[in-house]
């Protein structure tokens, strides 16, 4: 019975392992700031042992755009959800072990928006 449970438990947590990602990282860095404002710089970096051709970058909370090039360097999905550039794509992906993409926005807040990833295709 014991040899059940164990297998079950190991099974379960490969089974885990296998569906989460980390294999990106955000980092955000405040450009400038002026009268409830900001702007930030933000790496994401490919930490991960494969190169990845895709992902979509959601906006979760905190992102006020005045207007739309307020964001550069991403591709517009509607609804606060953006896209990597086609051309990382067209050029073999994201690099594995710490490829990156930079982009940046103004926002209309003195903080950070807070950013996850989804979607992430290799």
């Amino acid at each position: 019975m014991f040899k059940k449970l164990l297998f079950f438990t190991l099974t379960f947590a490969l089974f885990a392992l296998s569906i989460c990602d980390n294999s990106i990282k955000i980092t955000q860095t405040l450009s400038s700031a002026w009268e409830g404002h900001s702007t930030w710089n933000v790496v994401i970096e490919n930490i991960g042992d494969k190169p990845i051709f895709g992902a979509t970058i959601v906006a979760e909370s905190g992102l006020s755009l005045e207007r739309p090039d307020n964001l550069w360097s991403l591709d517009s999905l509607g609804n606060n959800r953006f896209a990597l550039p086609s051309w990382i794509t067209q050029n073999g992906g994201l690099k594995s072990f710490n490829g990156t993409h930079t982009f940046g926005y103004t926002n209309a807040q003195p903080t950070s928006a807070v950013f996850s990833v989804t979607d992430i295709r290799y």
